[in-house]
């Protein structure tokens, strides 16, 4: 089988940090420089059902420190302007896909103003961490079309031989009756709903940021869920624990 693959640059915030750790001059390095990027040692296998099949993530990422330098007399943290940051996020972002071929960026929600999308990708890689497993629920959004549909196909696909029960949560609406279809006709899956998916089974939620669980129609922490915050919290986690190697 052919494994296909992605680079992902993603930017962050090391949290309780200066540039070059002395809290004084190097904000001055930084802002002649850049950011550093690294790499990580680990990549994050994915499968996705049609042509892109099997494949690997691998992720760049760049931290900005949350300071830019110690106040001269108070020693109290100076914060960065907000052009400085967007002039250090931008370059670190065009480096890593001139010269990394990162086909995707992802930043975190402190630093983007502007909505991305997650690529389909690294939804994959969270949904193959969950295997195995013969059950699966799903929460379309509240607007899905046919995009959003064929995107929760081609998530679901390699999986669906083995499955057993597909459960819904979510107000209705015509997105849900297509996935109902398909998942009869193609599989045999007869669709169910639910108010609450149970603790063990893999929670495919394409609201933005997880909408369904985070309003308060369930109380508690659901650890199989896969939604937009959830996603962007194992990213960040991830480039921050793991054994990484600077490349510039």
């Amino acid at each position: 089988m052919e494994v296909n693959g992605i680079n992902l640059f993603y930017a962050g915030i090391a949290y309780g940090t200066y540039p070059a750790g002395d809290g004084r001059t190097g904000h001055h390095k930084i802002k002649k420089e850049g950011l550093p990027i690294h790499k990580m040692r680990r990549e994050f296998p994915y499968l996705l059902g049609g042509s892109r099949g099997t494949g690997k993530i691998q992720i760049y990422y760049a931290l900005l420190p949350e300071y830019r330098k110690k106040g001269c007399f108070s020693g109290k943290p100076k914060n960065w302007k907000s052009e400085s940051v967007r002039q250090l996020l931008e370059e670190a972002d065009r480096k890593a896909s001139l010269t990394l071929d990162c086909r995707e960026q992802v930043w975190a929600t402190e630093l983007d103003n502007q909505y991305r999308q997650i690529p389909i990708e690294l939804t994959a890689a969270l949904l193959y961490r969950q295997r195995p497993f013969d059950k699966i629920c799903i929460t379309l959004s509240a607007d899905s079309g046919e995009y959003e549909l064929s995107q929760v196909i081609e998530l679901i696909g390699p999986y669906l031989p083995r499955t057993r029960q597909v459960l819904f949560k979510g107000e209705e609406n015509p997105a849900y009756e297509a996935l109902e279809d398909y998942l009869y006709e193609e599989f045999g899956i007869l669709a169910a709903r639910t108010d609450m998916p149970p603790a063990e089974v893999p929670w495919l939620d394409m609201e933005e940021g997880g909408a369904a669980f985070l309003a308060g129609t369930a109380s508690g922490f659901h650890e199989k869920h896969i939604c937009r915050l959830e996603i962007l919290k194992f990213l960040d986690t991830s480039v921050k624990n793991g054994y990484n190697t600077e490349v510039n």
